[in-house]
């Protein structure tokens, strides 16, 4: 099958997006990559990368699709902004491309190590499909958070996915702040209320699906003869890189601390090794690609906006610094 997927991100986050896309083309034999540019150096840049899998996409023509939408930015930092997008994006594609008839959300610092193929099996008969955190029980308070992660989302263009995804639109215009409320968490929070929603709601149960720092210590893992490490009986199909960061061009933060868990160093070196090659692959591609621009290796965390000597003292004091 042809899988349509979508993602988000700036000209801040162009090479951890363009890993994300790096890893569909080694494992997803065809597809499509739609992105919403965050900024017009994102959109330039991605149109000029001169391959059709990857379409971007200006937020000013989302904007103009939903004016409601675009009020918000007035209102809301960026953060918040971009997560109020989250609903409309699908929104959007399935008014502008009326060929997809099944969309894949997916955040950007996810990375794929087979084919997600396993979740679509999940999926069949149903209108969404949506990961659970899978937090341990000493990380359960979390789900303040939400019990379901926003970064993988399957949606099918029909009727009821519509009615979901309406409903989280008017819920994410209406408040989508970065803080937790009773009942609500910027937009991934209101997927709670999904399930009482629909009947026609996938929940993945597959262990492999949206691994992350929270929820890999509840797998068993096993090491395959080929090297690669997998949730035993299964296979990772993919990885949430949340809070990954080159530092400097010798030393990261894999953000693994801040979830008081220290991953072995077996498994720490595959995860975390293949994604830093990855992403340095992904870089030195882009700058081929565009001499003329320079792609750092280390950026600015949007979300936090900490410096790389602040990320460095957090890394030290939440155990979060290796060398890739």
């Amino acid at each position: 099958m042809k899988y349509s997927f979508c993602t988000c991100f700036d000209r801040n986050y162009l090479v951890c997006g363009y890993t994300l896309f790096q890893s569909l083309c080694k494992h997803v034999p065809d597809f499509s990559l739609y992105v919403a540019a965050l900024d017009d150096e994102a959109y330039r840049l991605l149109a000029m990368a001169g391959d059709s899998r990857l379409i971007p996409i200006r937020l000013a023509d989302i904007e103009a699709f939903d004016p409601e939408f675009a009020r918000c930015r007035d209102n809301r930092s960026r953060v918040e902004y971009i997560f109020t997008l989250s609903p409309v994006l699908p929104l959007y594609l399935f008014h502008r491309h009326p060929e997809i008839q099944v969309l894949n959300y997916l955040d950007s610092d996810l990375f794929f190590f087979h084919d997600p193929a396993p979740v679509y099996r999940e999926f069949e008969g149903k209108s969404l499909l949506i990961c659970p955190h899978r937090f341990p029980p000493s990380l359960k308070f979390r789900e303040q958070f939400g019990v379901y992660n926003v970064a993988f989302q399957i949606y099918r263009r029909d009727s009821e996915c519509r009615k979901i995804l309406e409903w989280w639109r008017e819920r994410c215009i209406e408040w989508c702040c970065d803080r937790v409320e009773p009942g609500r968490f910027a937009d991934q929070k209101y997927l709670d209320f999904w399930p009482e929603k629909t009947d026609s709601l996938a929940i993945a149960a597959h262990p492999g699906i949206d691994v992350a720092p929270w929820n890999w210590m509840t797998i068993h893992w096993e090491q395959s003869p080929d090297h690669s490490w997998n949730p035993a009986g299964s296979e990772l199909i993919c990885y949430h890189y949340q809070g990954f960061r080159f530092l400097t061009s010798q030393l990261a933060s894999h953000n693994l601390g801040s979830y008081g868990y220290r991953m072995p160093k077996a498994l720490l070196h595959y995860l975390y090794g293949t994604y830093a090659r990855a992403f340095r692959e992904a870089r030195m591609d882009l700058s081929r690609r565009f001499p003329g621009e320079r792609f750092a290796l280390s950026t600015q965390a949007n979300r936090t906006g900490f410096s790389i000597s602040r990320a460095i003292l957090s890394g030290l004091k939440h155990h979060n610094l290796f060398r890739p």
